[in-house]
């Protein structure tokens, strides 16, 4: 056999995708798989060895496959376990996805049997990590196939409007938005300069916030201002930070808010439809009467969920800096003082999740006019999927001057912050609720040919006389046939390597339906059969004689295979 096997989808051995990768000792290499299958169950379904094969099931197999040279050379101990990891985990996995978001939508469209695709790059150089623009690229997936399907990167998607995108990126769009579509914002304006503090003091109801536009993660971001000098030392801050992060000259703007009272909070909408409400808590420490603040963080950042080396992770260290220590300093405190047991010591002013902050599921209690202006919004930008930040004293009551204000949106929500709070119910029907209403316009019709028919297979679908015109006469049908990519009969290209073409026809959002020929079943052993759900496989009448042919017959009972048909070679 090659070094590394593929096959893709359905295949003899599995309902998964299975990798097989030639390999000498394997002890190593199983230390390594079982760290990866803690991490979570997207990355691989199962593993076996067979003397010097490797068999990796698992709905991502292009992961496994850019994998296969280092866990050969960990194999042969040229290099070690820990070189091994960061090449995988580090330089690849991680690389391979936009957010934490990206593993539960993934795996997600696995179990609903939706197809995944990389949409662009098929191959990543992890050792050039300078290539910033072929990384973010190598995040996009495409789910489902042909038409229908949709790009995804993270849990935005294309289905989520320019608009949108572009109103998010910047606190001052947003703001703009608010204030055209009426609703309750605080008092706010654009600081071009530090002498403008000056000028709009007066006028201000205190405390102030002082914020970069377009930035995320409370970076640059000072809570609770009461004078004009801590003022314009905020002003300073929130420079700094926009100068260390690039962003657009419009990006770079600061702007100063009257300080909203009460808790933050972050609402998710999909497809119009409030779906979560989360509670943001700022990082904080509980003392046990004998560590130190300090000794309580470094305690804290054990917590596996704040692994960052894990790409799973769904939380985020506590970072000891400036901000941290100078809060502190404000509560008289400091990194060597010893909480009583029980006592409560706030680390950040701001309920930040890159901070350190955890989260707690409040959906139930989310009030109906809440509710109604987040999906308001998120129908008014059309975004299909989009996160609403909302400071309030009560989140089951409508907003108003003394109860709260929209801060922001968000069209890429870290919603796994959403799905797994620290505290109360986790929600992951949701992300099923995404995949499904994301796919929600069907996908093309997924169809496999095995043996040499002398027909042409298209043409035989749309006929009235035969299989009920499963094809309708105006669809639009790529196929793969003789190292041919066909559209509408149409040779498109020559001489086109099988997984090349399959790729290709998957991410064609223009076709109703994908037809794809192999040989014989040697073939489907070798490359597997391509699609993780068949809509109509069609075997010729000698294929079906070969005993593998029943291995179908066992798929089609269990709902991988929706129809077989068995027509004549010629």
């Amino acid at each position: 056999m090659k070094n590394t096997q593929v096959l893709q989808g359905l295949n003899l051995l599995s309902t998964s995708s299975i990798v097989i990768i030639k390999i000498e000792k394997k002890e190593e290499v199983e230390k390594l798989l079982k760290q990866i299958s803690s991490y979570h169950q997207l990355f691989l379904d199962s593993y076996h060895f067979d003397q010097d094969k490797l068999s990796i099931e698992t709905p991502i197999p292009l992961i496994w496959e850019e994998a296969s040279p280092h866990i050969q050379k960990l194999s042969k101990g040229d290099i070690t376990y820990k070189e091994c990891k960061e090449k995988v985990v580090d330089d690849l996995i991680n690389q391979r996805l936009a957010s934490m978001s990206t593993i539960p939508v993934l795996y997600s469209a696995h179990r609903q049997q939706k197809e995944i695709t990389p949409t662009i790059i098929s191959n990543y150089n992890s050792s050039n990590k300078t290539d910033n623009h072929s990384k973010g690229f190598n995040r996009y997936y495409t789910l489902g196939c042909g038409k229908g399907s949709q790009v995804i990167y993270s849990i935005s998607s294309s289905k989520d409007s320019k608009t949108a995108k572009q109103i998010q990126r910047d606190k001052w769009s947003t703001n703009m938005m608010m204030e055209s579509l009426g609703l309750p914002i605080p008092k706010w304006e654009l600081l071009n300069e530090k002498t403008d503090i000056d000028k709009i003091w007066d006028s201000y109801t205190k405390p102030v916030v002082v914020k970069p536009t377009g930035l995320a993660g409370g970076n640059g971001v000072v809570l609770g201002i009461q004078t004009k000098e801590q003022c314009k030392k905020a002003f300073d801050f929130a420079q700094k930070a926009v100068n260390t992060y690039p962003r657009s000259e419009w990006q770079k703007k600061i702007m100063i808010q009257e300080q909203v009272q009460g808790e933050d909070y972050r609402l998710l909408v999909i497809d119009g439809k409030f779906e979560v409400g989360t509670k943001r808590i700022p990082a904080f420490v509980t003392g046990d009467g004998k560590k130190s603040i300090k000794e309580l963080i470094e305690e804290e950042n054990k917590d596996p969920k704040r692994d960052l080396s894990n790409p799973s992770h769904t939380l985020k260290p506590i970072m000891i800096d400036d901000s941290l220590l100078d809060y502190l300093k404000e509560q008289k405190l400091s990194l060597k003082d010893i909480p009583e047991k029980g006592q409560k010591i706030q680390l950040r002013k701001v309920a930040s999740m890159s901070q350190g902050g955890i989260t707690e599921d409040v959906t139930d209690s989310v009030g109906a006019e809440i509710k109604y202006i987040a999906e308001s919004i998120a129908e008014s930008i059309h975004a299909f999927t989009l996160g609403v930040d909302v400071l309030c004293k009560d989140i089951t009551k409508p907003l108003t001057k003394e109860n709260g204000a929209i801060l922001e949106v968000n069209t890429m929500p870290e919603v796994y912050l959403n799905i797994f709070p620290v505290i109360g119910r986790e929600r992951t029907e949701v992300i099923d609720t995404y995949v499904s209403k994301l796919l929600s316009e069907g996908n093309a019709k997924r169809i496999v040919v095995i043996g040499n028919p002398s027909t042409d297979i298209p043409t035989m679908l749309k006929r009235k006389s035969l299989f009920w015109s499963y094809l309708k006469q105006d669809d639009t049908v790529g196929e793969y046939r003789d190292k041919e990519l066909r559209i509408n009969g149409l040779t498109i290209n020559r001489e086109l390597k099988k997984e090349v073409a399959l790729k290709a026809l998957k991410i064609n959002a223009s076709l109703d339906a994908i037809v794809f020929h192999h040989r014989d079943w040697d073939e489907v052993e070798e490359t597997g059969l391509g699609f993780s759900k068949i809509d109509l496989l069609i075997v010729t009448k000698d294929m079906k004689k070969d005993k593998r042919f029943n291995q179908m017959l066992k798929y089609r009972l269990k709902g991988f295979i929706s129809k077989i048909k068995v027509i004549r070679t010629n």
